[in-house]
C-alpha cells in the first residue's frame, strides 16, 4: 500500500512537471498555458468547479481548435468561462476571446471588462465572470469565444440550473 502511495506520488510530481515545462509563449501573447484543471484547482479560483466543455469547430476544416470551458462557483454564485485553443491553434497567436453575460443582459464592453477578455493570445483567453453581485443561481448565462477569423461559436440560454 505504501509503494502504491509512493508512485502515485511520483506519477503526479512527474505530470506536473512535464505541463509546467510547456512551449513558450507565441509572439504577442501574455497567456501561458498552466497545470490541468484537476492539479490547480480550477482557473477561475478555488471556489470554482467545471461545469461544462463546449468545442468550437473551425468553419472551414470541421476540426475543433477552440474549447470553452464554464465553470460555477457555489459561494460567490457567479460563474466563469474560460476559451482555451486546442488543435492546430494552439501555440498560434490568433485573436482570442471569452465573453460572458446573466441572460438577457447587455455584452460586457470588451476587453477593458470583467465579463470579457480579448487579445493576440497563443492559449486561451480569460477567465471572464459573471458580474459581482448578480446571484446566477437557477439563471442561465450566454457566452462565446473565438480563436480567429473562421473558428467562433455563441451560444444563448446555457446552464441555467
Amino acid at each position: 500500500m505504501r509503494i502504491l502511495g509512493v508512485l502515485c506520488g511520483v506519477a503526479a510530481a512527474f505530470t506536473l512537471s512535464v505541463t509546467l515545462a510547456s512551449p513558450a509563449v507565441a509572439a504577442g501573447s501574455s497567456k501561458i498555458p498552466t497545470a490541468p484543471v484537476s492539479v490547480r484547482g480550477g482557473e477561475c479560483g478555488s471556489s470554482y468547479a467545471l461545469v461544462g466543455v463546449h468545442p468550437v469547430n473551425n468553419q472551414h476544416t470541421d476540426e475543433t481548435e477552440l474549447h470553452m470551458e464554464i465553470y460555477w462557483s457555489s459561494s460567490a454564485k457567479r460563474n466563469c468561462l474560460i476559451s482555451h485553443h486546442q488543435g492546430d491553434a494552439y501555440g498560434q497567436a490568433r485573436d482570442t476571446l471569452a465573453m460572458i453575460r446573466p441572460t438577457g443582459s447587455a455584452w460586457p464592453a470588451c476587453p477593458s471588462s470583467v465579463g470579457c477578455d480579448r487579445g493576440n493570445y497563443a492559449y486561451y483567453a480569460g477567465p471572464v465572470y459573471t458580474p459581482a453581485g448578480v446571484d446566477m443561481s437557477n439563471r442561465c448565462i450566454d457566452f462565446g469565444g473565438t480563436a480567429g477569423i473562421q473558428v467562433d461559436k455563441i451560444l444563448y440560454k446555457q446552464h441555467c440550473d
